[in-house]
């Protein structure tokens, strides 16, 4: 059978703004796709849903040639009948708190569920009538118990708990009286969300324990794990959810000049694990978009991610602020990551050499947690 012109059911945007799902029915098929808006390097995601004629007894490989969505075959799914085509009406999304994950609900039964993993080891995602494992869908299971149902229900109670009135003025008192307890009575504090979801801000602050330093830490990013996470870590919940912190230390007699860039730096990352779909966590290296004007001997063009909560617990016995015993909203700790400012050649290093080293190396040189625009090239 010739494919008609493959129309869109629906479509939807997550609550992040940075992929849309959307359902297309070719004529022979329904697919659910995932795409995202702003990383070119995401591959498109898709899902087989039903099929819309009577499933053949096999696969007609010019389908595959011409580039059409497969038909599933009668083997593959739990009934080889056609069946109906959806309206708009009877289609509803659930999308994972991460925000790159998203669960099809028909008539308010769950039908079809993408997950973070969809492309990754043959999985494309989990299908209500696909009977056993097929190119692109496996077995739903039961949809109203089981691993995956559990997990929509979770995605659900995310979304209804953030929806609630007064949430963003809890989640974000938490994090600043946590801050303070910590570093003193925070001097500014700027919104960093441009007004949209989800709600963020970065707080600067003076701590006395560590004079001359200044502390910036963004405040919200630990509200909603990070997506891509779990399928790098396998303690994965205790990683998930980060604030990142940027602590200077201010040049003597000199203007301060730290406002004119640090906040613009954690404004530009503040939503980049959701945009993106990439996570950050410890050793991670990224670019740092903006210069710092008191530089002297180095341009630092890179951060690394050092995560400071983790080596408190770890037993460290260096001085560091006590940025750790924070409990977010789902139970699960709060991860200060501080960025550290390097040069190219530093990183370069720090992929060749390996974190450890790297590492070693910083605090074998006296460095700290602080960055120190005047400092000198870290010798490997």
């Amino acid at each position: 059978m010739k494919p008609s012109t493959p129309k869109v059911l629906y479509q939807e945007a997550n609550p992040y703004g940075s992929f849309t799902a959307f359902l297309e029915d070719d004529g022979r098929t329904i697919y659910l796709y995932l795409q995202s808006h702003n990383n070119p390097e995401w591959p498109m995601k898709t899902l087989w849903v039903r099929n819309l004629i009577d499933a053949p007894e096999a696969r007609v490989e010019e389908d595959f040639d011409a580039g059409l969505a497969p038909v599933l075959t009668q083997f593959e799914i739990t009934d080889p009948k056609a069946q109906s085509s959806l309206t708009e009406d009877q289609i509803h999304f659930i999308w994972s708190e991460e925000g790159d994950g998203v669960a099809l609900f028909v008539d308010e039964e769950l039908q079809a569920y993408l997950p973070s993993w969809s492309g990754i080891k043959g999985i494309h995602g989990y299908s209500k009538f696909a009977k056993e494992e097929a190119p692109t869908a496996s077995p739903l299971g039961d949809p109203e118990n089981g691993v995956i149902a559990e997990r929509v229900r979770k995605n659900r109670k995310f979304w209804e708990s953030v929806a609630e009135k007064d949430h963003w003025k809890k989640a974000q008192k938490l994090r600043l009286d946590f801050l303070e307890s910590k570093l003193g009575k925070h001097q500014k504090y700027w919104s960093a969300d441009g007004g949209k979801y989800p709600s963020l801000g970065i707080a600067s602050f003076l701590p006395k324990e560590f004079p001359g330093i200044k502390i910036f830490s963004t405040i919200g990013m630990s509200v909603q794990n990070q997506p891509s996470i779990e399928l790098y870590h396998k303690d994965y919940e205790n990683f998930s959810r980060i604030e990142l912190v940027f602590a200077i230390q201010l040049m003597k007699d000199a203007e301060d000049k730290s406002e004119t860039w640090i906040q613009h730096v954690l404004g530009e990352m503040v939503k980049f694990p959701w945009n993106t779909g990439i996570w950050f966590g410890h050793s991670h290296t990224i670019q740092n978009p903006r210069k710092d004007p008191d530089q002297l001997y180095l341009d630092f063009n890179w951060f690394v991610l050092r995560n400071v909560t983790e080596e408190i617990e770890q037993g460290s016995t260096e001085s560091l602020p006590k940025l750790h015993g924070l409990t977010t909203e789902n139970g699960k700790r709060a991860n200060f990551l501080f960025l550290t400012p390097i040069a190219t050649e530093e990183r370069i290093c720090f992929m060749r050499e390996g974190s450890s080293q790297f590492w070693e190396t910083w605090k074998k040189e006296g460095y700290s947690f602080f960055h120190d625009s005047e400092r000198r090239m870290l010798e490997f």
